[in-house]
C-alpha cells in the first residue's frame, strides 16, 4: 500500500519558501491541475505565512512513498 502526496512549494514576501502537502492526491492529477490550484491560492491570498503572504510559484511534486505493513 502507498501513499501519493502533492507537495507545492510556494515563494513567500520574504523570499523564503513556504510548503504546502496533501495527502492521497487522485492518479489523474495533471500539471495544469496543479498550477491553476497553486496560482488560485496565490491569487485569492488563502494563506499567510510567518514570511508573508504567498506571492509565486517555486515547484510541485508528487511523492509516492511505499508502506509495507509489519504487524497489524
Amino acid at each position: 500500500m502507498g501513499i501519493r502526496r502533492l507537495e507545492m512549494v510556494f515563494n513567500n514576501e520574504l523570499g523564503r519558501t513556504s510548503k504546502i502537502t496533501l495527502d492521497d492526491v487522485r492518479d489523474e492529477v495533471t500539471q495544469l491541475d496543479v498550477q491553476t490550484a497553486m496560482e488560485n491560492i496565490i491569487n485569492k491570498n488563502i494563506f499567510d505565512t510567518s514570511g508573508g503572504e504567498l506571492v509565486g510559484i517555486e515547484s510541485a511534486r508528487i511523492v509516492t512513498t511505499a508502506i509495507e505493513e509489519m504487524l497489524e
